[in-house]
């Protein structure tokens, strides 16, 4: 009970109003299924469970609508810090499934998502293919992310490309400015591990840093339950013991 009381402490505090950007997507396995986890591969900053990510267009100004991210990362740093050390199963292939349409918030007034406009979508591309999430659905090839190897391990990072049309040119300069949800699960077909629960990615287009906070911590309140005791209870056994070891976060808190 003591572990279970100080798991839930933990991961309470964790989720309590907190939105995390920029990190890539940690996925490892536990009690039979994916879990999702968020890396920082720049500070080296870890949360055990996210399942929220921001990330943001218009890093580059001359293509400000494609950026390299996300990226699904369980490497080496999860050694000591992740249940199972970060492990995925080995010679097996991570992907993912879009669980939902588009959504759109243009940051004005409360936070409503509703359905993206017309003529706008996400592409994620991986390789040659790619998947193009718009509001009335998907067209495309949904991408595999990549193979764990030998060492139940990978790095990744796929292509995001913010795409506008009016219906005659394929692509438009000035898409929107709002933030861009969508969900989606991890996949590990023929693994036996389970997809894991559903997981968000909130695009900023030219809306301020605070706005999309603003929005992440939305999905994070409204979209995200509330872990179940068998997950406290078993990420608590695993992790206590190498709280004192992780590094600092970066929080994005709202306001």
């Amino acid at each position: 009970m003591r572990f279970f009381q100080l798991g839930l402490a933990f991961w309470m505090a964790l989720g309590s109003a907190a939105a995390w950007a920029d990190f890539d997507v940690a996925p490892y396995a536990l009690g039979g299924k994916i879990v999702t986890g968020g890396h920082d591969d720049v500070l080296g900053s870890d949360n055990i469970t996210q399942q929220v990510f921001g990330y943001a267009f218009g890093e580059d100004p001359l293509d400000p609508y494609i950026i390299g991210d996300p990226g699904f990362n369980n490497g080496t740093f999860m050694i000591g810090i992740y249940p199972n050390n970060g492990l995925l199963p080995t010679f097996s292939t991570l992907g993912f499934d879009v669980l939902t349409n588009l959504k759109y918030w243009d940051g004005t007034g409360a936070i409503s998502f509703s359905t993206a406009p017309a003529g706008v979508d996400v592409g994620i591309t991986r390789g040659s293919n790619t998947v193009h999430i718009g509001g009335a659905g998907l067209t495309g090839t949904v991408p595999t992310i990549g193979s764990t190897g030998s060492a139940g391990r990978l790095h990744v990072h796929v292509q995001s490309t913010l795409n506008f049309s009016d219906g005659t040119n394929p692509t438009l300069p000035n898409a929107p400015d709002g933030l861009y949800l969508f969900g989606l699960e991890m996949t590990l077909p023929g693994s036996g591990v389970a997809n894991s629960d559903p997981i968000y990615f909130v695009y900023n287009n030219n809306l301020s840093d605070s706005l999309h906070d603003e929005g992440i911590a939305w999905v994070q309140a409204h979209l995200v339950p509330e872990p179940s005791p068998w997950f406290l209870m078993t990420v608590a056994l695993g992790t206590l013991g190498a709280i004192g070891r992780r590094k600092a976060k970066r929080l994005h808190f709202s306001a």
